[in-house]
Protein backbone atom coordinates (compact mmCIF):
# COMPACT_ATOMS: atom_id res chain seq x y z
CA UNK A 1 0.00 0.00 0.00
CA UNK A 2 1.97 3.30 -1.21
CA UNK A 3 2.51 5.84 1.49
CA UNK A 4 0.24 9.06 1.56
CA UNK A 5 1.70 12.14 0.27
CA UNK A 6 3.31 14.11 3.34
CA UNK A 7 1.20 17.62 3.48
CA UNK A 8 2.04 20.40 1.55
CA UNK A 9 4.20 23.50 2.99
CA UNK A 10 0.74 25.82 2.69
CA UNK A 11 -1.41 23.34 5.22
CA UNK A 12 1.44 23.17 7.49
CA UNK A 13 1.55 27.51 7.06
CA UNK A 14 -1.74 27.48 7.49
CA UNK A 15 -1.08 25.00 10.52
CA UNK A 16 1.12 27.97 11.96
CA UNK A 17 -0.81 30.84 10.88
CA UNK A 18 -3.57 29.69 12.91
CA UNK A 19 -1.88 28.33 15.92
CA UNK A 20 0.07 31.53 16.24
CA UNK A 21 -2.06 32.97 19.85
CA UNK A 22 -1.39 36.78 18.14
CA UNK A 23 -4.28 38.12 15.42
CA UNK A 24 -3.02 37.83 11.80
CA UNK A 25 -5.09 39.18 8.96
CA UNK A 26 -5.45 41.38 5.70
CA UNK A 27 -7.46 43.98 5.01
CA UNK A 28 -7.78 45.67 1.76
CA UNK A 29 -7.77 49.25 1.01
CA UNK A 30 -11.49 49.48 0.91
CA UNK A 31 -11.77 47.75 4.82
CA UNK A 32 -12.94 44.63 3.97
CA UNK A 33 -11.25 41.53 5.53
CA UNK A 34 -9.38 39.14 2.80
CA UNK A 35 -7.92 36.56 5.44
CA UNK A 36 -7.79 36.16 9.39
CA UNK A 37 -6.18 33.57 11.77
CA UNK A 38 -8.27 31.66 14.27
CA UNK A 39 -7.19 34.08 16.83
CA UNK A 40 -10.05 36.58 15.95
CA UNK A 41 -11.78 33.74 17.49
CA UNK A 42 -10.49 33.86 20.56
CA UNK A 43 -9.99 37.87 20.81
CA UNK A 44 -13.13 38.72 19.28
CA UNK A 45 -15.79 35.40 19.15
CA UNK A 46 -16.30 35.37 15.19
CA UNK A 47 -15.05 32.88 13.04
CA UNK A 48 -12.14 34.12 10.82
CA UNK A 49 -13.90 32.34 7.70
CA UNK A 50 -17.06 34.49 8.46
CA UNK A 51 -14.88 37.34 8.87
CA UNK A 52 -13.52 37.04 5.17
CA UNK A 53 -15.60 39.89 3.17
CA UNK A 54 -17.11 41.60 6.42
CA UNK A 55 -16.08 45.21 6.97
CA UNK A 56 -13.50 46.28 9.87
CA UNK A 57 -15.88 48.90 10.95
CA UNK A 58 -18.18 45.84 11.87
CA UNK A 59 -15.29 43.92 13.47
CA UNK A 60 -14.44 47.02 15.71
CA UNK A 61 -17.51 48.83 16.72
CA UNK A 62 -17.69 52.29 16.45
CA UNK A 63 -15.97 53.21 19.27
CA UNK A 64 -13.19 50.79 18.94
CA UNK A 65 -12.71 51.91 15.33
CA UNK A 66 -13.19 55.53 15.97
CA UNK A 67 -10.04 54.89 18.01
CA UNK A 68 -7.86 52.53 15.26
CA UNK A 69 -9.21 54.80 12.57
CA UNK A 70 -5.80 57.52 12.22
CA UNK A 71 -3.71 54.51 12.12
CA UNK A 72 -5.32 52.71 9.99
CA UNK A 73 -5.57 55.74 7.67
CA UNK A 74 -2.08 56.33 8.40
CA UNK A 75 -1.63 52.33 6.77
CA UNK A 76 -3.28 52.95 3.64
CA UNK A 77 -1.43 56.26 3.31
CA UNK A 78 1.96 53.81 3.04
CA UNK A 79 3.19 54.03 6.63
CA UNK A 80 3.47 51.03 9.04
CA UNK A 81 1.91 52.10 12.33
CA UNK A 82 2.72 50.75 15.93
CA UNK A 83 0.35 51.09 18.88
CA UNK A 84 -0.81 50.07 22.11
CA UNK A 85 -4.87 49.60 22.59
CA UNK A 86 -7.32 47.84 25.24
CA UNK A 87 -9.05 45.65 23.35
CA UNK A 88 -12.25 44.36 24.46
CA UNK A 89 -13.67 40.96 24.49
CA UNK A 90 -16.35 38.77 24.33
CA UNK A 91 -16.41 37.47 27.53
CA UNK A 92 -15.78 40.76 29.80
CA UNK A 93 -12.32 40.41 29.36
CA UNK A 94 -9.87 43.90 28.53
CA UNK A 95 -6.58 42.34 27.21
CA UNK A 96 -3.67 45.31 26.39
CA UNK A 97 -2.44 44.46 22.85
CA UNK A 98 0.47 45.87 20.61
CA UNK A 99 -0.89 46.34 17.27
CA UNK A 100 1.33 47.00 14.06
CA UNK A 101 -0.35 48.21 10.64
CA UNK A 102 1.92 46.96 7.35
CA UNK A 103 1.07 48.66 4.51
CA UNK A 104 1.30 46.61 1.13
CA UNK A 105 2.77 48.88 -1.56
CA UNK A 106 2.89 47.26 -5.26
CA UNK A 107 4.32 49.16 -7.87
CA UNK A 108 4.29 52.24 -5.23
CA UNK A 109 0.37 51.91 -4.62
CA UNK A 110 -1.33 50.59 -1.30
CA UNK A 111 -3.32 47.93 -1.90
CA UNK A 112 -3.87 47.11 1.75
CA UNK A 113 -2.41 46.40 4.93
CA UNK A 114 -1.63 43.84 7.37
CA UNK A 115 -2.65 43.42 11.03
CA UNK A 116 -0.63 41.91 13.48
CA UNK A 117 -2.10 42.33 17.18
CA UNK A 118 0.07 40.93 19.75
CA UNK A 119 -1.23 40.21 23.89
CA UNK A 120 0.69 42.52 26.22
CA UNK A 121 -1.59 42.26 29.45
CA UNK A 122 0.98 40.22 31.47
CA UNK A 123 3.73 42.31 30.36
CA UNK A 124 1.95 44.96 31.35
CA UNK A 125 0.94 44.23 34.87
CA UNK A 126 4.64 43.32 35.34
CA UNK A 127 5.18 46.89 34.34
CA UNK A 128 2.80 48.68 36.40
CA UNK A 129 3.87 46.01 39.50
CA UNK A 130 7.47 47.41 38.81
CA UNK A 131 6.20 50.75 38.53
CA UNK A 132 4.62 50.31 42.08
CA UNK A 133 7.73 49.05 43.22
CA UNK A 134 9.75 51.63 42.07
CA UNK A 135 7.34 54.42 43.66
CA UNK A 136 7.56 52.54 46.90
CA UNK A 137 11.07 52.36 46.99
CA UNK A 138 11.52 55.62 46.32
CA UNK A 139 9.05 56.23 49.07
CA UNK A 140 10.84 54.35 51.81
CA UNK A 141 14.26 55.60 50.64
CA UNK A 142 12.29 59.11 51.18
CA UNK A 143 11.15 58.15 54.12
CA UNK A 144 14.78 56.90 55.44
CA UNK A 145 15.94 60.21 54.55
CA UNK A 146 13.21 61.77 56.66
CA UNK A 147 14.14 59.43 59.75
CA UNK A 148 17.70 60.26 59.73
CA UNK A 149 16.73 63.85 59.82
CA UNK A 150 14.39 63.30 62.61
CA UNK A 151 16.76 61.06 64.10
CA UNK A 152 19.52 63.92 64.07
CA UNK A 153 17.42 66.60 65.44
CA UNK A 154 16.51 64.44 68.21
CA UNK A 155 20.27 63.38 69.13
CA UNK A 156 20.62 67.52 69.09
CA UNK A 157 17.70 67.66 71.37
CA UNK A 158 19.52 64.92 73.32
CA UNK A 159 22.69 66.55 73.91
CA UNK A 160 20.94 69.95 74.90
CA UNK A 161 18.62 68.37 77.54
CA UNK A 162 22.39 66.54 78.94
CA UNK A 163 23.71 70.05 78.58
CA UNK A 164 20.70 71.98 80.42
CA UNK A 165 19.60 69.59 82.63
CA UNK A 166 22.85 67.20 83.93
CA UNK A 167 24.95 70.08 84.34
CA UNK A 168 23.04 71.77 87.01
CA UNK A 169 22.34 68.78 88.53
CA UNK A 170 26.66 68.18 88.93
CA UNK A 171 26.61 71.42 90.51
CA UNK A 172 23.78 70.90 92.84
CA UNK A 173 25.28 67.46 93.92
CA UNK A 174 29.00 69.39 94.25
CA UNK A 175 27.54 72.14 96.54
CA UNK A 176 25.56 69.68 98.67
CA UNK A 177 28.90 67.37 99.02
CA UNK A 178 30.80 70.17 100.22
CA UNK A 179 28.48 71.52 102.43
CA UNK A 180 27.97 67.65 103.96
CA UNK A 181 31.68 67.99 104.34
CA UNK A 182 31.63 70.83 105.92
CA UNK A 183 28.64 70.25 108.30
CA UNK A 184 30.08 66.63 109.13
CA UNK A 185 32.54 67.67 111.98
CA UNK A 186 30.15 70.65 113.33
CA UNK A 187 26.67 69.92 113.10
CA UNK A 188 25.80 65.82 112.27
CA UNK A 189 22.55 66.93 112.44
CA UNK A 190 22.56 69.41 109.90
CA UNK A 191 24.90 66.86 107.39
CA UNK A 192 22.06 63.90 107.32
CA UNK A 193 19.70 65.62 105.49
CA UNK A 194 21.90 66.81 103.12
CA UNK A 195 23.15 63.32 102.52
CA UNK A 196 19.99 62.30 101.57
CA UNK A 197 18.99 64.89 99.28
CA UNK A 198 22.74 64.05 97.41
CA UNK A 199 21.37 60.60 97.16
CA UNK A 200 17.76 61.22 95.56
CA UNK A 201 19.93 63.82 92.70
CA UNK A 202 22.43 61.07 92.37
CA UNK A 203 19.80 58.64 91.32
CA UNK A 204 17.48 61.54 89.34
CA UNK A 205 20.93 61.80 87.34
CA UNK A 206 21.40 58.12 87.14
CA UNK A 207 17.81 57.91 85.43
CA UNK A 208 18.20 60.83 83.25
CA UNK A 209 21.95 59.52 81.95
CA UNK A 210 19.67 56.17 81.44
CA UNK A 211 17.25 57.42 79.57
CA UNK A 212 19.64 59.69 77.27
CA UNK A 213 21.81 55.99 76.66
CA UNK A 214 18.82 54.27 75.83
CA UNK A 215 17.42 56.64 73.24
CA UNK A 216 20.81 57.08 71.81
CA UNK A 217 21.71 53.09 71.83
CA UNK A 218 18.29 52.88 69.41
CA UNK A 219 18.24 55.15 67.13
CA UNK A 220 22.36 54.26 66.87
CA UNK A 221 23.38 53.04 62.97
CA UNK A 222 27.62 53.10 63.53
CA UNK A 223 29.69 50.88 64.90
CA UNK A 224 31.00 51.45 68.37
CA UNK A 225 34.44 53.36 68.23
CA UNK A 226 36.53 50.58 70.57
CA UNK A 227 40.08 51.46 71.77
CA UNK A 228 42.51 49.95 74.09
CA UNK A 229 41.68 50.65 77.83
CA UNK A 230 43.24 50.44 81.34
CA UNK A 231 40.34 48.04 83.07
CA UNK A 232 41.71 49.84 86.51
CA UNK A 233 40.84 53.23 84.65
CA UNK A 234 37.74 51.98 84.03
CA UNK A 235 36.71 50.73 87.45
CA UNK A 236 38.04 53.55 89.35
CA UNK A 237 35.99 55.63 87.20
CA UNK A 238 32.82 53.73 87.74
CA UNK A 239 33.14 53.89 91.24
CA UNK A 240 33.71 57.73 91.29
CA UNK A 241 30.39 57.82 89.61
CA UNK A 242 28.16 56.40 93.12
CA UNK A 243 27.12 57.85 95.65
CA UNK A 244 29.94 58.88 98.28
CA UNK A 245 28.74 56.55 100.57
CA UNK A 246 28.40 53.23 98.53
CA UNK A 247 32.25 53.56 97.38
CA UNK A 248 33.49 52.08 100.12
CA UNK A 249 31.10 49.29 100.25
CA UNK A 250 32.83 48.06 96.34
CA UNK A 251 35.64 45.28 96.67
CA UNK A 252 37.89 44.45 93.67
CA UNK A 253 39.10 40.86 92.94
CA UNK A 254 41.80 40.58 90.29
CA UNK A 255 42.50 37.33 88.84
CA UNK A 256 42.49 38.40 85.44
CA UNK A 257 46.32 39.19 84.42
CA UNK A 258 45.29 41.35 81.36
CA UNK A 259 45.46 45.40 82.22
CA UNK A 260 43.79 46.62 79.60
CA UNK A 261 40.77 45.46 77.17
CA UNK A 262 39.39 46.69 73.75
CA UNK A 263 36.02 49.02 74.96
CA UNK A 264 34.01 51.83 74.07
CA UNK A 265 35.12 53.42 77.68
CA UNK A 266 32.22 55.25 77.61
CA UNK A 267 29.57 52.73 77.16
CA UNK A 268 31.40 49.91 79.40
CA UNK A 269 31.28 53.12 82.02
CA UNK A 270 27.53 53.39 81.83
CA UNK A 271 26.76 49.66 81.53
CA UNK A 272 28.99 48.54 84.68
CA UNK A 273 27.64 51.68 86.38
CA UNK A 274 24.59 50.04 85.87
CA UNK A 275 25.21 46.67 87.16
CA UNK A 276 26.71 48.07 90.03
CA UNK A 277 24.17 50.21 91.24
CA UNK A 278 21.32 47.23 90.79
CA UNK A 279 23.63 45.33 93.17
CA UNK A 280 24.39 47.88 95.90
CA UNK A 281 20.46 48.54 95.73
CA UNK A 282 19.49 44.98 96.12
CA UNK A 283 22.41 43.62 98.54
CA UNK A 284 22.02 43.96 102.07
CA UNK A 285 22.93 47.29 103.69
CA UNK A 286 26.52 47.48 104.57
CA UNK A 287 27.33 44.47 102.64
CA UNK A 288 30.20 44.43 100.05
CA UNK A 289 29.89 43.92 96.53
CA UNK A 290 32.77 42.45 94.20
CA UNK A 291 33.99 43.43 90.94
CA UNK A 292 35.84 40.28 90.17
CA UNK A 293 37.82 40.52 86.54
CA UNK A 294 38.96 37.17 85.35
CA UNK A 295 40.13 35.95 81.68
CA UNK A 296 38.25 33.64 79.03
CA UNK A 297 39.75 32.05 76.18
CA UNK A 298 36.84 30.79 74.90
CA UNK A 299 35.26 32.84 73.87
CA UNK A 300 38.42 35.02 74.04
CA UNK A 301 36.93 37.91 76.29
CA UNK A 302 37.49 39.96 79.88
CA UNK A 303 34.87 38.41 82.09
CA UNK A 304 33.72 40.92 84.30
CA UNK A 305 31.43 39.89 87.29
CA UNK A 306 29.30 41.93 90.00
CA UNK A 307 28.35 39.82 92.80
CA UNK A 308 26.41 41.29 95.70
CA UNK A 309 25.02 39.23 98.74
CA UNK A 310 21.40 39.91 97.65
CA UNK A 311 18.85 37.30 97.72
CA UNK A 312 19.00 37.02 93.86
CA UNK A 313 15.72 37.01 91.85
CA UNK A 314 12.85 34.48 90.45
CA UNK A 315 14.39 31.43 88.56
CA UNK A 316 11.48 32.12 85.87
CA UNK A 317 12.66 35.63 85.89
CA UNK A 318 16.33 35.23 85.00
CA UNK A 319 15.64 35.12 81.00
CA UNK A 320 13.51 38.39 80.86
CA UNK A 321 16.11 40.22 83.20
CA UNK A 322 18.31 41.95 80.41
CA UNK A 323 14.47 43.16 78.75
CA UNK A 324 13.53 46.96 78.55
CA UNK A 325 10.86 47.23 81.21
CA UNK A 326 11.41 44.04 83.14
CA UNK A 327 10.43 43.86 87.03
CA UNK A 328 11.41 41.34 89.67
CA UNK A 329 11.27 40.53 92.78
CA UNK A 330 9.54 43.38 94.75
CA UNK A 331 11.30 46.49 94.16
CA UNK A 332 12.65 44.92 91.21
CA UNK A 333 16.60 44.71 90.04
CA UNK A 334 16.18 47.02 87.85
CA UNK A 335 15.70 50.56 87.88
CA UNK A 336 12.14 51.68 87.74
CA UNK A 337 12.27 52.91 84.86
CA UNK A 338 13.04 49.19 83.87
CA UNK A 339 16.35 50.37 81.76
CA UNK A 340 19.27 49.78 83.58
CA UNK A 341 19.82 46.14 82.82
CA UNK A 342 18.42 46.74 79.45
CA UNK A 343 20.89 49.51 78.59
CA UNK A 344 23.82 46.89 79.78
CA UNK A 345 23.01 43.72 77.04
CA UNK A 346 22.56 46.57 74.60
CA UNK A 347 25.82 47.86 75.31
CA UNK A 348 27.15 44.31 75.29
CA UNK A 349 26.12 43.61 72.26
CA UNK A 350 27.49 46.50 70.99
CA UNK A 351 30.53 44.75 71.91
CA UNK A 352 30.12 41.51 70.03
CA UNK A 353 29.57 40.64 74.18
CA UNK A 354 27.15 39.46 75.83
CA UNK A 355 25.46 39.91 79.71
CA UNK A 356 24.36 37.25 81.55
CA UNK A 357 23.62 36.13 85.01
CA UNK A 358 26.25 33.41 86.02
CA UNK A 359 24.98 32.68 89.37
CA UNK A 360 21.61 32.98 91.43
CA UNK A 361 21.34 31.91 94.81
CA UNK A 362 20.75 33.48 98.63
CA UNK A 363 23.78 35.18 99.35
CA UNK A 364 25.34 35.30 95.97
CA UNK A 365 23.74 37.06 93.09
CA UNK A 366 26.26 37.14 90.08
CA UNK A 367 25.88 39.42 86.73
CA UNK A 368 28.54 38.67 84.04
CA UNK A 369 29.38 40.47 81.39
CA UNK A 370 31.56 39.18 78.76
CA UNK A 371 33.55 41.87 77.07
CA UNK A 372 34.62 40.00 73.35
CA UNK A 373 38.39 40.79 72.77
CA UNK A 374 38.63 38.65 69.63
Amino acid sequence: MPAAPAPSSDYYMRVLVDRVPSMLAYWDRDLLCRYANRAYEYWFGVNPEALVGTSIRDLLGPDLFAMNEPYIRGALGGEQQVFERIVPGPDGVRRHSLATYIPEVVDGEVLGFFVQVTEVTQLREVESALARERALRAQVEADAVKLGELLGERSEMLHVLAHEVRQPLNNAMAALQGAASALAATDALAAEPLASAELVLGQVASRLDNTLAVASLLARADPIERQDVDVNLLIALVVADLPVGDRSRIVTDQRSAVRTASMDLGLMRLALRNVLSNALRHGPKGTSVTIRLADSDDPLALLIDVVDQGQGVEADFVPRLFERGAHGRGADRLSRQGLGLYIVRRVMELHGGLAMVASNSPGEFTVRLVLDQT
